[in-house]
């Protein structure tokens, strides 16, 4: 293998001045010969030693040849919209890595840099820089789609290692206002009485039932097929969703597949609301009168705030020369808080939940509703069982 090489050139300006400076030469895995010059022999011995190490693994990007981070960055969102044609990922990822690109990178001085001098500093400094300009949410999904950014960079060969891997974002931590909001029972019990009257065909009823009682998604409720009804076994599996686009799809994840038992009062509603579905060819439980997918805000309009209102869960905002503006005292996700803290208060244990609910881990749902299994009065008896056994 060739080895970089430092030299020392040493030349007379036109005004009759000496000139000192120290050139790197090496040559690439293509034969191509490259020369930098330096003011300094440390930082030319430096260069060396990096392009040396970078030769010897076959990963060696010359600056010339280098992309920015923008432009990795663009790669890497052409290659997700490839993923999203063929159905390999959302449609509604490729979107937000799109906004995030363009809000919380390209505006950024990392954005300019070159790939072959981008570092681990370079990484630390962007990531501060986004602490201090948007919340920790955001900044922590920011960073993960810089770090698959330079990921999808080093599989083309455009840098020899990723230097963000090292690099996070630090968050404010834990508080204790950050549990979940349930809804109080006697809301609950208001909306279920509510649905019940709000139509002829028993449609309310049943989105109730699954949201507050199968831990639904809505976009999975949405996507919901006939087949998934289990209701000879008292269950709904979910197996695919509908999209912001109406676009029906598979589930986030593996995990998210499941099969939840429901109780007999949903079992019941389902049963009346399936007879009066409307006919469509996606086989959809709560299609459009059209049988084409129901959007969110349709369902959010047409049905939860009037199905709210009609409960005396909303606050009515007087507007003048419009019609009423009325805010629900909570959003339809809540049911799918309550019908987790519901599964915790029958005894569920946080595997069961985790499965039921769909989450990514076990860990997901102890740090989101790990709140909701303290037991003061279990706690004590078990720390007196732990002091007779020791003391009498």
């Amino acid at each position: 293998m060739t080895m970089a090489k430092v030299t020392k050139r040493t030349w007379t300006t036109g005004a009759g001045e000496a000139r000192t400076a120290w050139r790197l030469s090496y040559y690439d895995r293509d034969g191509q010969r490259h020369m930098k010059q330096f003011a300094r022999k440390a930082d030319a011995e430096a260069e060396r030693v990096l392009v040396e190490g970078q030769l010897a693994t076959g990963l060696h990007v010359p600056d010339k040849a280098s992309i920015t981070v923008l432009d990795a960055a663009k790669a890497f969102l052409a290659d997700f919209a490839d993923l999203v044609q063929s159905g390999k990922r959302e449609r509604s990822s490729l979107e937000a890595y799109r906004r995030q690109v363009k809000w919380h990178l390209e505006p950024y001085a990392v954005a300019a840099l070159k790939l072959s001098r981008l570092t681990g500093p370079d990484c630390v400094t962007y990531g501060r820089a986004l602490e201090a300009s948007v919340s920790d949410a955001m900044a922590t999904r920011v960073f993960a789609m810089f770090r698959l950014i330079l990921k999808h960079a080093q599989g083309a060969g455009w840098i020899a290692s990723n230097p963000g891997t090292a690099v996070s974002i630090r968050t404010s931590g834990e508080r204790e206002d950050e549990g979940v909001e349930i809804p109080p029972k006697a809301a609950l019990k208001a909306l279920w009485e509510a649905a019940a009257k709000f139509d002829s065909t028993g449609r309310a009823t049943a989105m109730v039932a699954l949201l507050m009682f199968g831990g639904l998604r809505a976009s999975e409720l949405r996507g919901l097929p006939r087949r998934d009804l289990l209701l000879s076994e008292s269950k709904v599996r979910v197996s695919q969703r509908a999209d912001n686009w109406q676009k029906i799809g598979t589930v986030k994840s593996k995990k998210s597949r499941r099969s939840v038992t429901l109780p007999p009062a949903a079992v019941v509603a389902l049963k009346r609301w399936v007879l009066a579905v409307p006919k469509n060819e996606l086989g959809l439980i709560f299609p459009t009168g059209a049988g084409t997918v129901e959007s969110y805000a349709n369902i959010y309009h047409r049905t939860w705030v009037p199905l709210m209102v009609a409960a005396g869960l909303a606050d009515v905002e007087k507007r003048e020369g419009e019609d009423d503006y009325h805010r629900p005292h909570f959003a339809l996700h809540a049911l799918r808080h309550v019908a987790v803290s519901l599964w915790i208060e029958q005894g569920a244990s946080p595997k069961q939940v985790s499965t039921w609910a769909g989450h990514a881990s076990i860990q997901f749902t102890m740090d989101r509703y790990g709140h909701l299994w303290d037991d003061p009065v279990g706690a004590q008896a078990i720390a007196r069982g732990a002091e007779r056994s020791i003391i009498g």
